[in-house]
């Protein structure tokens, strides 16, 4: 039987190998970039489906990118299916409010901290503000 030899050269080779690939690994997990963004479902007494397209209408109208839409528009509908209302803020800040109406209609209220308040009516489009 041979005795079993340590070959300090492959073993360096695989070490950084492997090092390499962390570190690969962790530089993709970093560039995705959190852009600080929270959606924060609040309570409220209306709840009301929203389609898709009401979604991107009132995400484009209260000033988020269309990347936003596409990120988070999903968790503002879940919320205002479920709860109500929503809050998003971007960091501390707090960017938009959205809050269901039933008393006048199927109606979302919209208030903004950069572009005001705004109605939007699922069933004719914008009633006010702007």
């Amino acid at each position: 039987m041979k005795p079993i030899r340590y070959n300090s050269r492959r073993s360096g080779v695989a070490i950084m190998l492997t090092l390499l690939v962390l570190l690969a690994l962790a530089l993709v997990g970093c560039s995705r970039g959190t852009t600080g963004i929270q959606v924060i479902p609040m309570s409220n007494r209306s709840v009301l489906e929203l389609s898709p397209d009401d979604v991107v209408e009132i995400m484009r109208r209260a000033g988020f990118s269309d990347r936003q839409v596409l990120e988070y528009g999903t968790d503002l509908r879940n919320g205002l299916t479920e709860s109500g209302a929503v809050q998003i803020k971007i960091g501390k800040k707090v960017e938009a409010v959205f809050a269901v109406n039933l008393k006048e209609g199927n109606c979302v209220y919209i208030s903004t901290r950069l572009r005001g308040s705004f109605i939007y009516d699922v069933d004719s489009g914008w009633i006010g503000g702007g």
